[in-house]
């Protein structure tokens, strides 16, 4: 009986030890250059990009499309970035309405208060489930949110250093 016990825990050891998988995830880095050209060359929306790119930060997605949110033409630029302090902050411009775009970017996030980013007025709002964090601005038919689980304080930094790309 000891040795078959002995046998069936060998097996199970050799099981156990092939079929081991990590637990540690890794992101790929995106170059979002291909993205940032598409949107240059389709949209009159005049991109945001972080610049310079706070330190730490690693792009994770990037993205130009239609805005599902919206009417046929709105569109939407998407990067999404894996921070410094292992949280995530995200970029979402549109120009699709801005009530359901601001919805939809803060998780139904409950917006606030105002702050003063660079003598621009962004609005902070709050999702507690799934936690997240959102500063938005609206100028003209162009809605900007930044939001994720970063702090305010990561986020108000991201956002100042957002620049629009030349066409």
């Amino acid at each position: 009986m000891v040795l078959s016990m002995g046998a069936v825990l060998v097996s199970v050891a050799i099981i156990l030890i092939i079929t081991h998988r990590s637990h540690h995830q890794t992101m790929p880095p995106v170059d979002y250059a291909g993205a940032v050209a598409l949107a240059k060359s389709q949209s009159q929306l005049a991109v945001d990009v972080p610049t310079p790119l706070p330190a730490g930060y690693l792009a994770t997605s990037a993205r130009f499309e239609a805005e599902t949110y919206g009417a046929t033409g709105d569109v939407r630029w998407y990067l999404g970035y894996h921070t410094g302090s292992d949280q995530y902050v995200s970029l979402w411009q549109s120009t699709g309405p801005s009530a359901r775009v601001v919805d939809a970017a803060t998780n139904g996030g409950v917006c606030g208060t105002t702050l003063k980013i660079s003598s621009t007025t962004w609005q902070t709002c709050v999702n507690q489930k799934p936690l997240t964090r959102a500063l938005v601005r609206v100028s003209g038919s162009v809605t900007t949110v930044v939001s994720g689980t970063a702090s305010f304080a990561e986020l108000k930094n991201f956002a100042n250093s957002l620049h629009p790309l030349k066409k």
